[in-house]
């Protein structure tokens, strides 16, 4: 089986490189797009079909594969070119021609898209082409993407029924995907895995400080992030005569508006910036906090709690999307709602005061749900078999 694994970029997420090494192991991966680094899987069940950022080589290759499609198939070529000439500028049609074109030379049996609004320009590939698709549901693309831009619930329902299967990240986004037309019967909820080195790092809680609360949050200064109600509950909690240090990893440099914030309420000498870095450095810095912060207004599942679960950090999230399925009030966590900058100091106050013996309790019990509802290898299969069933089911 050839499954075609498409985000556009390469390398990918975290998550959606750990699912191409997955099904390397049983079938052919095909990877299109534009190769941001160099990566090498060292297996020969992937292969690369870039897309040039450069127009030269760009051109170059494409005519190569424009002649080796004449060839083979040249009824797809015509296809193809009726399907760019609905683009109205010059520049357009090639751009997008010379994206499509691997996909139709070397064609899967399976193109697993991983943002559903990628199927504004590609759901033409099963109507036109026949090959089987499959959409992966996130946060973003299915929660508030369509509200804030109503054309893309437009052509969600228009697209969605043709789709031959569904990913959902979580329940609450499964039930989400219903309000635009896609078929219950199709949608198959799949959680991301976790690597094992999370699980295999984990360790029994303790404070790290008698003192000072040590906070952690991990996320791109984005407005759904929610950060600006973490800095209003932390000026809070310190508000209340506790030590906080809250440390970011993201990026080195907050927005205007956090800026501003900070000065205002006086944070600054609390909060500690951190780009993003390799998962061995991830790992040590969030077990050198006392808990781990979610207050995002929208998320699917965010890995970066599962992540803290795994290692036995106590996580404190916001209600939001699939968080609750995961962040169970005294039982694997915190859970406050969301923009409710008082019930978040009140929470990371409650963690502060709570014993060690009940922390440990509820972090043995988040490390327990993560293993076995997040397993890696039970995923990937989960994934095998989801494309089998596309297969089977013309």
């Amino acid at each position: 089986m050839k499954i075609a694994v498409f985000s556009g970029e390469l390398p990918s997420t975290t998550f959606i490189e750990h699912l191409i090494l997955g099904i390397s192991s049983k079938h052919k991966v095909l990877l299109f797009g534009v190769v941001k680094r160099k990566i090498d899987y060292r297996t020969k069940t992937i292969s690369i079909y870039r897309t040039p950022y450069a127009h030269l080589p760009n051109f170059c290759l494409s005519t190569y594969r424009t002649l080796l499609l004449l060839v083979k198939r040249p009824n797809d070529l015509l296809n193809l070119f009726k399907e760019v000439s609905r683009y109205k500028k010059l520049y357009d049609k090639w751009i997008w021609y010379s994206k499509f074109l691997p996909i139709i030379l070397y064609k899967p049996d399976v193109l697993h898209l991983q943002w559903a609004r990628d199927l504004e320009f590609y759901t033409f590939l099963k109507t036109t082409f026949g090959m089987k698709l499959v959409v992966s549901l996130r946060g973003a693309h299915i929660n508030y993407t369509p509200i804030v831009e109503p054309y893309v619930a437009e052509i969600y329902k228009h697209t969605f029924p043709v789709i031959d299967a569904f990913h959902a990240v979580s329940n609450a986004i499964a039930k989400e995907a219903h309000h635009y037309k896609a078929l219950p019967e199709r949608i198959q909820v799949i959680h991301s895995p976790i690597p094992s080195l999370f699980f295999e790092s984990f360790s029994v809680w303790t404070r790290k400080s008698s003192n000072v609360i040590k906070i952690i949050s991990i996320g791109r200064f984005h407005w759904k992030k929610g950060f600006s109600y973490t800095m209003d509950a932390i000026a809070k909690v310190i508000a209340q005569g506790f030590q906080v240090e809250y440390t970011i990893i993201g990026s080195s440099k907050l927005t205007e508006a956090l800026v501003f914030q900070v000065e205002q309420l006086g944070l600054a000498t609390h909060i500690r910036l951190k780009d993003f870095m390799s998962q061995g450095d991830l790992i040590k810095e969030i077990k050198g906090h006392d808990l781990l912060v979610l207050p995002s207004l929208e998320e699917g599942i965010a890995n970066v709690v599962l992540e803290a679960m795994a290692l036995g950090i106590p996580v404190i999230s916001t209600n939001c999307g699939g968080m609750p399925e995961v962040v169970i009030p005294n039982e694997t966590g915190w859970l406050v709602p969301v923009r409710d900058a008082q019930a978040l100091a009140d929470a990371i106050v409650e963690v502060s005061q709570t014993s060690k013996q009940e922390v440990q309790r509820i972090t043995k019990n988040a490390h327990d749900l993560v293993r076995q509802e997040f397993n890696a290898e039970e995923s990937i299969q989960a994934f095998l078999e989801l494309y089998e069933d596309v297969l089977m089911n013309d």
